[in-house]
């Protein structure tokens, strides 16, 4: 099959498309379809516990709707079991339809090396906690750990080193580990959170009946339906993208793609200035311009590959959540500006709840950027529509980096 060709331009464009950026945002306050098409066209959302502006798992939402109401996607996974919360791409919010085709990865989890370790020493320990922490959350779940009559919680300064801690980091509390195991098994799911805990329950108790009750593919029919799915949400990628996408195998995503594209789900294409293969979504559009205006964090989609972000915007994301304050170059919480289809600026921000203040620590243009005037004005009115959506009066722009002497004045 003859290879689709396209200009550096033209594959920015597809991946802002495919990642459903530059659309026109709900008119009037997004609903919960808005939400649910949205989840389910990228595929997984990202969660993690970084709170200094927002959960993250609610930013990739508002960089494409806009202001809508955080709670939606709450019901969407809890209330409505719409989505759920399973390993995607890292702990992620995926559309309950994507949940038989995890079940190969919860059967990988029963033999992993590290639960086989933790499990041993346990039950070595302490027979019979794992059948234990299983019948607690049976007979009065949903539960967080905290929840359980014997938590287990161990002495970090005096607890050994296990082999499994590598993984593990709640190694210090046994109860928090074995229901973070079975989670991971699929013996247990995620029900609901109490502030940030998650609460286990069965997964008969949330996830539908109906999906339950779908075949459970093979491996090989598992894994070629999540590079597809990523293909979909990716648009242009190479076999390294699409595999990092839902952390699949290499190998596996080599395998699986060579039969998509006999089958013509994916089609092989060569973009300008890429050193490898890539493979387009069939589906995808090619030539439209894209008019985004969003501020994107280090844990969207649209960037989780550090490497392909540089490869199709020129910008390489920043993430010095745990590099020390003395050495970060940008800040703490960074997120790329995004204007039209380039990457034009990145800005260091928290939400100082008490003050009510959007607090920005540092602004950056970015190389061959438009004027910084510019790049401040369009900056400064996604900061004010930020703010409003955090319930923030003001907004506060300190010195650190290039542009924020011309964000302080728009600002």
């Amino acid at each position: 099959m003859r290879s689709v060709e396209l200009s550096s331009i033209e594959s920015r464009r597809v991946a802002l498309a495919a990642q459903r950026f530059g659309r026109p945002r709900p008119a009037a306050t997004p609903h919960l379809g808005h939400v649910r098409t949205l989840v389910g066209g990228l595929g997984a959302v990202q969660i993690d516990a970084v709170n200094v502006l927002v959960r993250a798992h609610y930013l990739p939402l508002y960089a494409r709707l806009g202001s809508y109401p955080r709670e939606l996607l709450d019901r969407l996974v809890y209330r409505h079991r719409a989505a759920f919360e399973y390993w995607g791409h890292a702990a992620s919010v995926l559309p309950v339809e994507l949940h038989p085709v995890l079940r190969w990865r919860m059967a990988g989890h029963v033999g992993h090396k590290h639960w086989a370790a933790f499990q041993a020493r346990v039950e070595r320990e302490r027979p019979g906690y794992l059948a234990a922490v299983q019948q607690e959350v049976a007979e009065r779940g949903p539960l967080t750990f905290g929840d359980l009559t014997d938590p287990a919680r161990r002495a970090k300064q005096n607890s050994p080193k296990y082999a499994e801690s590598t993984l593990l980091w709640h190694h210090w509390s046994d109860g928090k580990t074995a229901l973070e195991m079975l989670w991971s098994q699929g013996r247990l799911a995620v029900a609901g959170r109490r502030g940030f805990e998650r609460l286990y329950d069965l997964p008969e108790r949330v996830i539908p009946a109906e999906v339950l009750a779908a075949p459970t593919p093979e491996p090989a029919e598992a894994q070629r339906e999540l590079v597809r799915r990523a293909a979909v949400a990716l648009g242009v990628a190479t076999a390294r993208d699409l595999a990092d996408y839902f952390r699949l195998p290499m190998a596996a995503t080599r395998a699986r793609l060579r039969e998509l594209v006999d089958a013509g789900a994916v089609l092989p294409a060569q973009v300008a200035g890429w050193p490898e293969p890539a493979y387009l979504d069939p589906a995808a559009g090619r030539r439209r311009p894209v008019h985004a205006r969003a501020l994107v964090s280090p844990f969207d989609s649209l960037i989780w590959e550090r490497a392909r972000s540089e490869r199709v915007f020129g910008f390489r994301p920043s993430f010095e959540l745990y590099v020390k304050p003395e050495l970060r170059k940008y800040g703490y919480y960074v997120l790329g500006f995004l204007s039209g289809d380039r990457f034009v600026a990145r800005v260091d921000l928290k939400a100082d709840q008490r003050r009510r203040t959007l607090l920005v620590p540092g602004a950056f243009r970015e190389p061959g950027a438009p004027p910084a005037r510019t790049v401040a004005g369009e900056l400064a009115a996604e900061l004010r529509e930020l703010a409003g959506w955090l319930e923030l009066e003001t907004i506060e722009v300190a010195d650190h980096g290039d542009l924020a002497p011309e964000l302080r004045k728009a600002a």
